[in-house]
């Protein structure tokens, strides 16, 4: 009996020191919560939306690797950077073990987990104004729209992670059945959510968003809806929301081309034509957040600035049949196309270009330079650059509308969406002769169109994908002839391989045909 006691004290000693020690290793960090404890109010519910749009502007978005990975993949532009992310980007040539791949794989994931944290933060408050609610809910449902739109753009096949991860098993997403058609069709459920929820500006609701018009509308998600639709050539599909976005009398192209890549804000809240943005600033903050995550310190500029300069890192060239292109007409006045200086800058004093950077011209006057969001044109430090980066902007939803009018048998109607854009330029009314083309003659027209209006926006490259360049022959030797890049094009090669080091860290992860 003695003995058997003896075990039995010795037992609860045992079990009593562990407890005692579980207690002493629980420590509770007081400067953070846990999602749970955090997620009580209104307020709260806001931060975790504005949270998702704070990913918009970090390194691995908007803030230079979004614009950077499909500028240089056009025929726009030629990296001549030291670079080896951005010359293997632009060749075709990037391996998977190219370590800075990671960046923009992380940003759209910063996105994505964000409006996942945002919805499942949402659900779980009860205290929010409805409308609130609905609007908060539309904006996560649309950011994480965005973000696999570009994900699958850039990655094929990237997993699909809809929800908070909270284990070992949901760290590890699988794509090893996902396609990109999977893909598209969550952009799609996503932003059918958004549209029912997203009002159509903020100017006249009441609520702790009143008055911010940066945020996501129902314009944007419908514009977004369309160009996913067109993307898959379903063209028909398309025009509803395009129309949606164009018959609304929300918006307009601003009278002044140059205006839209400027850094003045009043500019900026003058455009008509701006549908959805990522919003900049000129902060002159220390930490310059370069492939990581923000500081209190992260100055939130554009580094597309300094990277695109050619006064600075001078990492990409307009290529001459950009050049081409934008001298191919005159205005009504002869003078030369008012897009031209704001997306090149070279020295052409009979053009009156004569100035770069707000001073006489210094660079080789022999050089063409980028122009577009630079301040070639301005002048002013490039690493304080506030040029807001255009996601969506009207003039390309005009564009994009008159490609699907074009392909559903509508060519005139088609021609009076160029014309209109044609006109904020000041070229010569077209329209008639336009109309009067067949379906491939419109088409080559409307390349022309797109590249002199949207050239240095992210969108040449995804062109040339979707209209099948790269697939035949003579449009893929013509690419080669725009731009030596494409002459180490292979098939396959339409996509950024997933980076080897979350092939090696995660083992449901597998490859696309770029790795």
């Amino acid at each position: 009996m003695k003995t058997q006691f003896t075990k039995l004290f010795l037992l609860l000693v045992a079990i009593t020191s562990l407890n005692s020690c579980d207690k002493e290793l629980d420590i509770q960090d007081t400067n953070r919560l846990l999602a749970d404890e955090y997620y009580q109010s209104q307020s709260e519910a806001v931060a975790a939306v504005d949270a998702i749009y704070n990913g918009l502007i970090i390194d691995g978005n908007y803030q230079r690797m979004m614009p950077a990975i499909n500028d240089a993949r056009g025929d726009e532009a030629s990296s001549r950077s030291p670079w080896p992310f951005l010359t293997g980007t632009g060749n075709f040539t990037i391996p998977s073990t190219q370590p800075d791949i990671i960046i923009a794989y992380l940003g759209c994931y910063t996105i994505i987990n964000r409006a996942n944290q945002a919805l499942a933060a949402i659900d779980q408050i009860d205290d929010i104004e409805a409308n609130l609610r609905k609007r908060l809910i539309g904006q996560a449902y649309f950011l994480r729209a965005l973000a696999y739109f570009n994900a699958s753009n850039i990655f094929e096949n990237p997993p699909l992670v809809l929800e908070v991860q909270t284990g070992a098993d949901t760290f590890f997403p699988s794509n090893q059945s996902t396609t990109q058609a999977d893909v598209y069709a969550q952009v799609e459920s996503d932003l059918n959510e958004a549209i029912s929820r997203l009002p159509a500006s903020y100017s006249s609701i009441s609520g702790p968003d009143a008055g911010q018009p940066a945020r996501a509308t129902l314009g944007a998600a419908n514009s977004l809806m369309g160009k996913l639709k067109l993307y898959q050539n379903d063209y028909a599909g398309a025009i509803p929301y395009f129309e949606a976005v164009v018959n609304s009398q929300m918006y307009d192209l601003a009278p002044n081309y140059g205006d839209l890549f400027s850094q003045d804000p009043a500019l900026e809240n003058a455009n008509p034509g701006r549908i959805f943005w990522a919003e900049f600033t000129q902060s002159a903050n220390v930490d310059f957040n370069w492939g990581g995550d923000p500081t209190v310190n992260w100055r939130q500029f554009s580094a597309v600035a300094p990277t695109y300069s050619g006064a600075d890192f001078y990492d990409f060239t307009p290529t001459q049949f950009l050049v081409d292109e934008l001298k191919q007409e005159r205005t009504i006045n002869n003078e030369i196309d008012p897009r031209y200086p704001a997306t090149i800058l070279s020295f052409l004093p009979a053009e009156g270009l004569t100035q770069s950077y707000g001073a006489p011209y210094f660079l080789d006057q022999n050089q063409n330079y980028l122009a577009k969001y630079t301040l070639a044109n301005e002048g002013g430090d490039p690493f304080t650059c506030g040029i807001n980066y255009h996601i969506i902007r009207f003039a390309d939803v005009l564009l994009m509308y008159a490609e699907c009018l074009a392909n559903t048998n509508n060519i005139a109607s088609a021609a009076t969406q160029v014309q209109r854009v044609r006109d904020r330029a000041n070229l010569p009314d077209r329209e008639a002769e336009f109309a009067a083309l067949n379906l491939t003659q419109f088409m080559d027209q409307l390349a022309h169109e797109r590249v002199t209006e949207l050239a240095i926006e992210g969108l040449r490259w995804y062109d040339i994908k979707r209209w099948g360049w790269l697939d035949d022959a003579t449009k893929l030797n013509e690419l080669k002839a725009h731009d030596i890049d494409f002459d180490s094009y292979t098939p396959g090669r339409q996509f950024q391989p997933f980076p080897q080091s979350e092939l090696d860290r995660n083992p449901n992860l597998v490859g696309n045909t770029a790795n």
